[in-house]
């Protein structure tokens, strides 16, 4: 049997061979243009792509990767991969890298540390770095690094770390409610204010937060106010933990303004700053002020009244001799000499109060010295024998405690004067332990039992305001035809 072929069946061979052969060109094209649209792909991808052998050397770097690090592509060609890295992390890089060989895993490389590279030009930025092995045709192994530059989002960390320790080291309260007003976030500065600890308060309802007569405040007030204008300002009372009452200036604000028309699932970011201290510095501003004004005008009642009103006697005496012819002449002149010296210790005393200053001689001689005084003038202008006991030396050295116990005395005083028909005034200071006691004691008619016991009139007021001043006790005790005793008693260091 003959071997030969037939020209027919040459040519259908012949047709067989080119038909392979056109294959294997499609074929070679194919996989040509496989490997330009996989170098297209690697070379357009966002993220920097890097191949490297079993030896480290790089044989792949796509442009990002070039432009990342500052290299060409010829130089990025058989560079080892340990060039990419700080100094300080290429020795062990290669016994990490001879590990990874021996038992390749596709993994993240460097998880829950920070990984830097290195720049050509020697600066370095923090990276993540994915690892992919492959194994090509004839036992080849390759590594597909894919490395991202991390520089902005570290410093957007950074930045975010920053302002959470910031947040975490107010002294002012922030905290975050979700819509339903419970208590999501809460710094160092909400535990200082309100007492409770994060662990404590998040998860509760803010409503531990209002006082109970004001329980439903965050519903009932804040939430309409936030959802009409997205914000909510005001100075609150507001419950510590320990249930005393605190005063805030707070500022409530919508997250996300647009959640709350969309689904109502709007979040609430609330500023609050203490101003318990500030408020109650501003009462006692008002409370100062107020006082001044009443020391003023009991300073005027007290001392300024009582002179013009003696003038005011002294001149009707006169008018009344005057009017009967009367002779004396010595007399006349004493009472007018007598007018003349109220009208200047009244100028005197107008210029003191002027200057909000006590009465001179308490500056000059003390508090015994201003009590003797007191005692004879009352005695020369209205004719009342009125005396003076003090047993002991007694030096008060603090001048608000001497103004006030004088003004007492002085407004005790001129009310037996007045009002009592006494024939006799007793005015006692003396020293108890611990303690320093004023007593005026008249013989007149008594106070009547209703004003005793309920303190009217605008002296007794007085009297007792400045005892309170001295945290004192002021006494009154009177009875009707047995005269009153006034006694005021406060603190006083002695031996």
């Amino acid at each position: 049997m003959s071997g030969a072929t037939s020209p027919h069946q040459e040519k259908d061979l012949d047709q067989l061979r080119e038909r392979i052969r056109e294959l294997e060109r499609r074929l070679e094209a194919e996989k040509s243009a496989g490997v330009d649209r996989f170098r297209f792909a690697v070379e357009a991808a966002p993220n920097g792509i890097l191949m490297a052998d079993a030896s480290g050397r790089i044989t792949l770097a796509n442009q990002r990767v070039r432009e990342m690090f500052g290299y060409t592509e010829e130089e990025m060609a058989g560079l080892p991969v340990e060039a990419l890295m700080p100094e300080r992390f290429r020795r062990g890089h290669v016994h990490h890298r001879d590990q990874y060989h021996q038992a390749p895993t596709p993994r993240p490389m460097g998880t829950g540390r920070d990984l830097y590279a290195q720049r050509k030009d020697g600066s370095e930025f923090p990276v993540e770095i994915g690892l992919t092995p492959l194994s090509l045709e004839g036992g080849e192994r390759l590594v597909l690094g894919m490395i991202t530059d991390i520089s902005e989002r570290k410093k957007a960390e950074m930045a975010l770390h920053d302002k959470a320790r910031i947040l975490a080291n107010l002294h002012e309260a922030v905290f975050t409610l979700d819509a339903k007003g419970i208590v999501e976030t809460w710094n160092e500065g909400a535990t200082l204010i309100f007492g409770w600890h994060d662990e404590e308060i998040i998860g509760r309802p803010v409503t531990l937060l209002c006082p109970e007569d004001d329980s439903h405040r965050f519903h009932e007030r804040v939430q309409p106010a936030l959802r009409e204008i997205g914000h909510y300002e005001s100075n609150l009372r507001c419950l510590h933990r320990s249930g005393t009452e605190i005063r805030l200036a707070i500022r409530a604000s919508l997250i996300d303004p647009d959640a709350w028309s969309r689904d109502g699932t709007g979040r609430t970011i609330i500023c609050a700053n203490d101003i318990t201290r500030q408020k109650e510095l501003e009462e006692e501003i008002v409370q100062i002020s107020e006082k001044e004004q009443r020391r003023i005008g009991q300073d005027l009642h007290d001392d300024l009244c009582q002179q013009l009103a003696s003038i005011a006697c002294l001149t009707q005496v006169l008018q009344q001799r005057v009017a009967a012819g009367s002779k004396h002449e010595d007399d006349t002149a004493e009472a007018l000499g007598q007018i003349g010296e109220m009208i200047s210790q009244a100028n005197v005393r107008a210029r003191e109060i002027s200057r909000g200053l006590a009465p001179a001689v308490i500056e000059r001689e003390g508090l015994t010295s201003a009590l003797v005084e007191l005692a004879s003038r009352t005695q020369r202008i209205f004719g009342i024998p009125c005396r003076f006991h003090c047993p002991d030396p007694i030096f008060v050295d603090d001048e608000k405690v001497a103004v006030q116990l004088y003004r007492i005395a002085q407004e005790a005083t001129a009310n037996a004067v007045r009002h009592s028909d006494c024939t006799g005034i007793d005015l006692h200071l003396d020293l108890r332990p611990g303690h320093l006691q004023l007593r005026i004691r008249d013989d007149g008619r008594g106070l009547l039992p209703s004003t005793e016991d309920q303190g009217s009139g605008m002296g007794l007021l007085t009297m007792a305001h400045r005892a309170r001043i001295l945290d004192g006790d002021l006494d009154i005790d009177s009875s009707p035809g047995k005269g009153t005793t006034i006694t005021c008693t406060t603190v006083h260091e002695n031996e």
